[in-house]
């Protein structure tokens, strides 16, 4: 009796010691269950708060590295001169200024381009001039003068395409202070290439025609 009491007692110990080794397995895989949680959970909201923040700093990035350009127009004068007319029997001459207006970055090349073909400027403005009738050329609104130089030039291709070179300006002082103008050089670092049309206007300054007397 006495060893059946005691193997009585051993069963419940083995019994009991199972018991409380599988409730430490639940109580382990639990508790890594819900470190996993957290884990995902704090990945989440980590990621949930900082994204939009790396997002707009790459955007403010790029904002930093690709500036916009605004483009600045200046007047450049290609003629100073005066023109002649005799539509009306009488021969008249106009003491005449003609502007085109550009892009700055445009301007230097432009005046070079302008005084290499002024030949080619003052024919095809004289044949302007020559065709031109007088109350035309008496007008306050030279806006028909001003459309056919443009398309003038355009037949030309006077002006019609930027140079793969753009001078720059440049002088060197003589003796006397006078400064020499100098030229060419290719587009530098961070210099914004200009796009788009090269002519936005042409202005056309005169002053009332005077008689040529002969």
């Amino acid at each position: 009796m006495a060893q059946e009491s005691e193997n009585g007692q051993g069963g419940d110990g083995k019994a009991e010691t199972g018991r409380k080794s599988s409730g430490a397995r639940r109580v382990g895989m639990l508790t890594v269950v819900l470190l996993l949680v957290e884990a995902v959970a704090i990945g989440g909201g980590f990621m949930l708060f900082t994204s939009p923040s790396e997002v707009e700093a790459e955007g403010m990035a790029l904002d930093l590295d690709m500036p916009e350009y605004e483009v600045m127009l200046e007047e450049v004068v290609i003629f100073d001169g005066a023109l002649g007319n005799e539509s009306t029997g009488v021969a008249l001459r106009y003491p005449t200024r003609v502007f085109l207006k550009v892009d700055a970055r445009d301007r230097l090349w432009i005046e070079s381009e302008a005084s290499r073909s002024s030949g080619t400027i003052h024919a095809q403005l004289s044949e302007i001039w020559k065709l031109a009738a007088r109350r035309e050329l008496e007008s306050p609104d030279m806006a028909a003068i001003e459309s056919r130089i443009k398309r003038s030039f355009e037949q030309k291709l006077l002006f019609d395409r930027r140079p793969a070179v753009m001078p720059t300006a440049s002088a060197v002082g003589g003796e006397s202070g006078d400064a020499a103008g100098a030229s060419a050089t290719t587009y530098g670092d961070g210099f914004a290439v200009p796009e788009g049309e090269i002519i936005h206007d042409v202005i056309v300054v005169m002053d009332i025609g005077r008689r040529v007397h002969r």
